[in-house]
């Protein structure tokens, strides 16, 4: 059984191929990125990097998860600032969409490297249902506070679906536009929409 200092630094080693690999998915993409140059990048033997990842499309997947998460917590600190449910969505809505476009170069490894494979669904259809999860949630708050009274409690789920899937679709535009993202139309948007459907 390993101890606490074992644990802690297996942690560190994996962290640290996780940011040195990346750096190269988002250079080079996934399938030119080869397990080698990631250990080269790393200053390991590439034996160290298959102790604790069979692949690189393991590694790969770490790197979506920790970009997940990392999205997720600078949106959700940036919500929980705010105390109206209008404010909370209008805030949620621009800070997601910022922060989802500044990891571009990662989205469009997903994108164009994923295509013919399930896996780009699959990431795409955990990012759902997570966001699904957490708005529902600030809704029932708002429901409970008194706030927002509009729908019954067993609508807010597929609300919250409707909400999402049109909010994604400007993320998706925004993206794929070469126009890129424009903050000043994003708030213009947001600002008109969000006062209607929580007036």
């Amino acid at each position: 059984m390993k101890t606490k200092d074992e644990i802690a630094k297996d942690e560190i080693a994996k962290d640290e191929i996780i940011v040195k690999a990346q750096k190269l998915f988002v250079q080079f993409g996934l399938k030119k990125t080869t397990m080698d140059e990631i250990a080269e990048a790393c200053g390991k033997a590439k034996s160290t990097l298959y102790h604790y990842f069979k692949n690189k499309e393991q590694i790969f997947d770490e790197v979506i998860h920790v970009e997940l998460t990392d999205l997720r917590l600078i949106v959700k600190q940036k919500v929980e600032t705010q105390k109206t449910v209008k404010d909370k969505l209008s805030t949620y809505f621009l800070e997601f969409h910022q922060e989802i476009t500044n990891k571009v170069n990662l989205y469009n490894i997903v994108k164009n490297e994923l295509k013919n494979e399930k896996k780009s669904t699959e990431i795409f259809h955990q990012l759902l249902v997570f966001e699904t999860v957490y708005i529902t949630r600030v809704l029932e708050d708002a429901y409970d506070s008194g706030e927002f009274t509009d729908i019954s409690t067993q609508d807010i789920p597929w609300f919250t679906e409707a909400l999402l899937a049109g909010f994604f679709g400007i993320v998706r535009y925004s993206i794929e536009s070469e126009k890129g993202f424009e903050v000043e139309k994003m708030e213009r948007v947001i600002n008109i929409l969000i006062p209607k459907l929580f007036a």
